[in-house]
């Protein structure tokens, strides 16, 4: 059985690896995938995602490996 934290930690991780991905996409599309650019409030919320999703992946997947 798996313990509750490693549970835990597993989701915060994926969750944190998804929304880095997921923001990382739209800060890059627009200059290096020939898309649209964000507007300026736009892509400093997927900026602040993608800094926030990092940490969390960093977080839960480190501490996956701890429990």
């Amino acid at each position: 059985m798996i313990a509750p934290v490693k549970l835990v930690a597993a989701a915060v991780g994926i969750l944190g690896t998804a929304v880095a991905l997921t923001s990382g996409v739209l800060v890059v599309r627009g200059p290096f995938l020939g898309g649209p650019m964000l507007a300026p409030p736009s892509l400093l919320v997927a900026l602040g995602a993608f800094v926030v999703g990092a940490a969390g992946a960093a977080w839960g997947l480190t501490r996956y490996e701890r429990a």
